[in-house]
């Protein structure tokens, strides 16, 4: 089976129980959701949200559409994978964004209800975030679809 079509079977799997009202409303029902899946779904749906999110719209998009609140889990996705640029990448992100050092929880609440206004100031945090988007962009030696393939096929 071809690397794409285990990933989009995987993904698919991954996001089947997913419900569509927990994206209108803050609460922690899409993260535990993910937190509780197999862990090859878990890491499949982390990455490729990840790796999507930053190709549509930056590591700042990520952040503001929610899925931000899974950063520390999709950095041990990242690492497991062999994505470890990636990963120090979405690290150096995090830190910026959650520029407070708060506690998990409190960071994804205050992601979630959009209680950090650096991300939608326009003075805000756009530039550190665009530095690491354009590193991200060029950076030819992680190849996301064959490291989460190799992953998926070894499990």
């Amino acid at each position: 089976m071809s690397n794409i079509k285990l990933i989009e079977e995987k993904y698919a799997e991954a996001v089947k129980g997913i419900k569509e009202e927990w994206f209108n409303q803050p609460n922690t029902n899409w993260y535990e959701y993910i937190i509780g899946l197999p862990i090859q779904l878990q890491f499949c749906y982390l990455i490729v949200v990840f790796h999507n999110q930053i190709f549509n719209g930056g590591f700042h998009q990520y952040f503001v559409n929610g899925y931000g609140q899974f950063a520390k889990e999709t950095i041990e996705a990242l690492k497991t994978i062999g994505a470890l640029k990636k990963a120090e990448l979405l690290e150096e992100a995090l830190s910026i964004v959650n520029s407070e050092d708060d506690p998990d929880y409190t960071f994804r609440k205050k992601l979630l209800e959009k209680q950090i206004p650096q991300l939608f100031s326009t003075d805000g945090l756009f530039e550190s975030l665009d530095n690491l988007d354009n590193i991200y962009y060029s950076d030819e030696n992680e190849d996301i679809e064959q490291l989460i393939g190799s992953y998926l096929k070894r499990r």
